[in-house]
């Protein structure tokens, strides 16, 4: 069962955007997938493992099994001067020698991902805080040759981030009580923690490349930040002084909101087309709803259900490519992500896709379909 062939062949691509969280991504026919502590390249074709990249410190989540309930943080295929590599962040333990005191630290990463060999490694010293702490390590994401890892404590009351020159592969900043969660625009931007148990927060902006706040909101709680494609970031949270929910588009840059989204995405998950358009998929007021956004101004250019209720929306499973992939009516289902309209059944629903390979959850499973044929 074939995937529709859309792709200009030897784009590096992160499999466009997957709106469920899996800890994958995608470069031309192999699927890499993180563990706690591995990260596996498995050709899409065969199914073989190709290569295996494992921190040189211990890591402290042992589970060597890749999980749909507990995912491990997704690795983030970035180009650096024209070379791809493929990061990825492991809280990991130093043993001490001699008089040095055993430590815990963030082990970053880097893999070509054409020969599967690991290019270079990075140690992260971590704030006092995280040596009482279970740990979480992610890639957050990448521009300009500058890469964000973000460590936060898995009951919510610290986080960190961290700025990586890729090409000197040195630490060039860090940010304590910042949870980052995305970059856009050569800014970072995310939820700064303003007490000792990360009730209190406020949206932020830092500079991707020297780490100096540009610009931040006011209080609020459950603060969060996530990628909207290369021109907007989406804000989540509650306001203090209001006490209601927001969940805007917002210019990286400045903080300021550039539209707010429809009450009917609240809570939903959304993902960048790599094209034009921001794909935003969630429960409704009283059924699923699925839009369609202009990635550049977030203004709504289509949704499901239709206003005649002739059109449902489906479950949307990625975008990519100015094509939206899901499932409705118990079968599997495309859209045109720039007109909401019906393109023929590309015959399953992928949970990420590019020019070699449809990458389809089944149950536990993860099956690959070629995008050709």
């Amino acid at each position: 069962m074939a995937l529709p062939d859309e792709a200009t062949a030897g784009r590096l691509s992160v499999g466009g955007s997957v709106l469920h969280a899996l800890p994958i991504a995608l470069y031309k026919s192999t699927v890499f997938i993180t563990t706690g502590s591995r990260l596996d390249a498995v050709d899409t074709v065969t199914g073989d493992v190709t290569a295996t990249t494992r921190p040189k410190e211990s890591p402290l989540d042992t589970d060597d099994e890749w999980s749909t309930s507990t995912p491990s943080a997704a690795p983030l295929v970035v180009t650096t001067q024209g070379s791809p590599s493929v990061l990825a962040a492991f809280v990991v333990q130093r043993e001490g020698t001699g008089t040095q005191a055993s430590r815990t630290m963030v082990e970053v990463t880097s893999t070509d991902p054409d020969i599967g060999k690991v290019t270079w490694r990075l140690l992260l010293r971590l704030p006092e805080w995280a040596s009482q702490s279970e740990l979480t390590a992610s890639m957050v994401g990448a521009q300009d040759g500058t890469a964000v890892v973000s460590l936060t404590s898995r009951n919510g009351s610290h986080a960190a981030a961290y700025g990586i020159d890729m090409g000197t592969q040195q630490q060039v900043w860090s940010l304590d009580n910042f949870r980052a969660g995305a970059v856009t625009r050569k800014i970072v931007v995310g939820a700064r923690l303003e007490d000792e148990v990360g009730i209190d927060q406020r949206p932020a902006g830092f500079s991707l490349t020297s780490g100096k706040r540009a610009w931040q909101g006011t209080h609020g709680t459950n603060v969060a930040a996530a990628p909207a494609g290369p021109i907007l970031i989406r804000m989540r949270g509650k306001g203090y002084d209001s006490g209601e929910d927001y969940d805007n588009l917002v210019d990286p840059r400045t903080g300021r909101t550039q539209q707010p989204l429809p009450e009917d995405l609240l809570g939903s998950a959304c993902a960048y087309d790599d094209q034009s358009m921001l794909i935003c998929s969630g429960t409704g007021a009283a059924s699923v709803v699925a839009y369609g956004l202009d990635a550049a101004t977030g203004k709504v250019k289509w949704q499901l259900p239709d206003e005649g209720g002739d059109r449902i929306a489906p479950d949307v499973t990625a975008a990519w490519h100015g094509r939206v992939y899901g499932r409705a009516n118990d079968g599997a289902v495309a859209l045109d992500a720039r007109t909401g309209k019906d393109m023929p059944s590309p015959g399953a629903a992928p949970m990420a896709v590019n020019e070699s390979a449809g990458l389809v959850l089944d149950d536990s499973a993860l099956l690959a379909y070629p995008t050709s044929g």
